[in-house]
C-alpha cells in the first residue's frame, strides 16, 4: 500500500470516542514516535497527494435494511464510546503508522501526531456550517530496509478542504471534499470520504457497519493485550465506503476502563493492511499554540511552491 494513497485511511482511524455532526478518543525505543520538530516558518508548509482508497467490501447487508443488533458486551462498548463522545471538544495524540505491503511483505512506519477539534454547537439558524478540523503531521519514517529519514509531511482538513503540503518538494495539492454551506460531513462514518472513528455516535456506528468484537489485538501492534477491549467494523452496502470496494474491515482497540484509543487497523481486499498505534492520546485537554498552527492551512508562495487544486 502507498502511503499518499492511505493518508485519507489516517482520517478515518484517527481515534475512537464520537459525537455526531452538528455536536460536540509496554512501550519500546521504535515504538514511540520522535518528538515534534520545530514548524517550519509560517506559508512554507509541505505534503503529498492525498489519493484516497477508503473502500470497502464483503459485506452483508444494506442501509435499507434494519442492523442486526450486536451482542451485549458490543453494544455496551458502544454505549461507553458514545457516552464519552457527547462532550468531546479536542483529540490530540502521538502517532505510528505501519503500511504493511502484502505482495512485497514490506512494512514502512511513520511518527507524528493527529489533531482533531469540534466545531461549537450549531443551531437550525445559526448560519453557515461549521465542520471539524483535523490535522496529521509526520516527521520521520522507517523504510523497510530500516533506514530512518526525517520528512515533514503536513495533512490538514478546514471548511471542507484538505490540503497536502510536500515541504521537500515545495507542493501542496487542496481537494475540495464538500461544498461550501454542505450539511454533509466529510469526517462522518459512512457520509464523507474521511470518516474519523472519533467524532462519530453510536447509531451512525451501527447505520454505516455490521459491528462485532474486534480479535485480540496483535503483539506487533500493541505489546500488552491486558486491558484492551475492541471493535470490528465491516461497511454495510450502500454505504459511501463499501461503494468503493477496497477494506474488508476495521478493527478498532480501545482501553478497557478508559475507551481511550489505543490502535486501529484496516484490512484491504488485496491484503495490504494500515494499522494506527495512538501514544498519550488526550480528549477535551486543550490543543496548544503548535497543534493549532498545524490545524490551518497556511498559504504558500506561488514563485517557490507548486500549487494544485482538485
Amino acid at each position: 500500500m502507498i502511503f499518499r494513497q492511505v493518508v485519507h485511511l489516517v482520517f478515518v482511524i484517527a481515534c475512537t470516542a464520537g459525537v455526531s455532526f452538528g455536536q460536540q478518543a509496554g512501550t519500546t525505543a521504535e515504538d514511540v514516535p520522535a518528538a515534534a520538530t520545530p514548524l517550519p516558518p509560517r506559508g512554507m508548509p509541505g505534503g503529498s497527494p492525498l489519493v484516497g482508497r477508503i473502500a470497502a467490501g464483503d459485506v452483508s447487508g444494506d442501509l435499507g435494511t434494519k442492523p442486526v443488533p450486536p451482542d451485549p458486551a458490543t453494544m455496551a462498548l458502544l454505549d461507553a464510546i458514545d457516552a464519552q463522545s457527547v462532550s468531546l471538544r479536542d483529540f490530540t495524540a502521538r502517532v505510528r503508522m505501519d503500511t504493511y505491503d502484502d505482495l512485497a511483505d514490506e512494512t514502512e512506519k511513520r511518527f507524528g501526531r493527529v489533531y482533531l477539534v469540534m466545531p461549537p454547537p450549531v443551531g437550525p439558524e445559526s448560519g453557515p456550517t461549521s465542520h471539524r478540523r483535523a490535522a496529521i503531521v509526520f516527521e520521520r519514517s522507517v523504510e523497510p530496509s530500516g533506514r530512518a529519514r526525517e520528512r515533514l509531511e503536513h495533512f490538514v482538513l478546514v471548511d471542507g478542504i484538505l490540503s497536502d503540503y510536500d515541504h521537500e518538494a515545495k507542493r501542496v495539492v487542496r481537494r475540495r471534499v464538500v461544498d461550501p454551506g454542505a450539511r454533509r460531513d466529510p469526517l462522518r462514518l459512512g457520509e464523507g470520504p474521511i470518516p474519523l472513528p472519533i467524532g462519530q455516535r453510536k447509531a451512525d456506528i451501527l447505520k454505516y457497519f455490521e459491528v462485532t468484537p474486534a480479535p485480540p489485538i496483535p503483539p506487533r501492534v500493541f505489546k500488552d493485550p491486558e486491558g484492551v477491549v475492541g471493535l470490528h467494523l465491516v461497511p454495510r452496502q450502500g454505504s459511501e465506503m463499501a461503494d468503493a470496494g477496497k477494506i474488508t474491515g476495521i478493527d478498532l482497540w480501545v482501553g478497557k476502563t478508559n475507551h481511550l484509543p489505543i490502535a486501529v487497523e484496516l484490512h484491504e481486499r488485496d491484503g495490504d493492511r494500515t494499522s494506527v498505534r495512538f501514544f498519550d492520546p488526550s480528549i477535551n485537554a486543550g490543543v496548544d499554540d503548535e497543534g493549532r498552527r498545524w490545524l490551518e492551512a497556511p498559504e504558500v508562495d506561488p514563485t517557490v511552491w507548486r500549487i494544485e487544486s482538485k
